[in-house]
């Protein structure tokens, strides 16, 4: 998929938004997010838009109208529950970062379905918590984990991020490079799996962002039942404290029921809030 110029799907789909009453209708909060879907399904120019399928559609429904709800609800339940310390200056800087990031970010020949709320979750937790040693997994060309670089960077810290494909390593590594994270940032062309397993030094924050070959042998390794054998690879890296976050996090789903089970096993506390891509957070206590 090479229809979106800038590598950012969100921005693909502000951009036929932008003309649509209705997309306005929906931010000022006249309709809710189901009338949204409707009419999205309703309108014939969609229909002709990549992108834009009836599974597609559903998902867009779910973008929040303010991208700080999601990362502020989960975060108030965190603190809530004592899981978490409150924090008054997680976005601090957040807005030069965002522009800096988007203004300067190669995305190459490859789109991203990183959102803004995906964005500013990130760079939140990072910023609340300030984590020293953070793996990435399924790092694809590392614009989800760049926006919590700038909070790993300010504590001399490093970010592992893994990946399999050798041409979205290379991206990364540039990326990082060239907006001066080079000495923070190790990228891996392995497989996450293996790499956590041959790990010893400790994980401050574990991102899992990673899909399994569909065709694995093993079906615990398949799509997005990799998270959880990833998370029980990474078990001995994890103590209390450390932070999971996870992209495209969707709880009910019989692929992520391996995930639950090993949070529940690890006495990992936390919560999701259901988005274009989904998002989770959970800490071990």
């Amino acid at each position: 998929m090479k229809f979106i110029v800038n590598g950012r799907f969100a921005s693909y789909v502000e951009d036929i938004f932008s003309s649509k009453d209705y997309y306005t209708d929906y931010l000022n909060g006249k309709i809710n997010s189901g009338q949204f879907c409707e009419l999205m399904l309703a309108d014939e120019t969609l229909a002709k838009s990549e992108g834009f399928s009836k599974e597609n559609i559903a998902r867009i429904a779910l973008t929040p109208i303010d991208d700080k709800l999601p990362a502020e609800t989960i975060i108030k339940y965190l603190v809530d529950n004592r899981i978490m310390s409150a924090c008054g200056n997680m976005y601090d800087g957040f807005d030069e970062y965002r522009t800096y990031i988007r203004g300067n970010y190669n995305h190459g020949e490859f789109f991203t379905c990183i959102y803004p709320e995906d964005e500013r979750l990130l760079y939140a937790m990072a910023n609340i918590t300030q984590p020293k040693r953070v793996f990435v997994a399924g790092a694809y060309y590392g614009y989800f984990a760049v926006w919590a670089m700038k909070a790993i960077a300010g504590q001399g810290g490093m970010c592992v991020l893994s990946d399999i494909d050798e041409e979205v390593c290379a991206l990364a590594k540039e990326n990082f490079e060239a907006l001066g994270f080079g000495n923070h940032a190790n990228v891996y062309c392995v497989d996450s799996e293996e790499l956590l397993l041959n790990r010893t030094e400790p994980i401050d924050m574990l991102v899992l962002d990673a899909t399994g070959r569909p065709d694995d042998p093993r079906p615990e390794y398949r799509g997005k039942c990799i998270y959880g054998a990833l998370l029980k690879n990474a078990k001995h890296l994890l103590g209390k404290g450390s932070v999971i976050v996870i992209h495209n996090m969707e709880p009910e789903s019989p692929d992520m029921q391996a995930l639950v089970s090993q949070l529940k096993l690890m006495n990992a506390l936390g919560t999701s809030y259901e988005t274009y891509n989904g998002l989770g957070v959970y800490v071990i206590s």
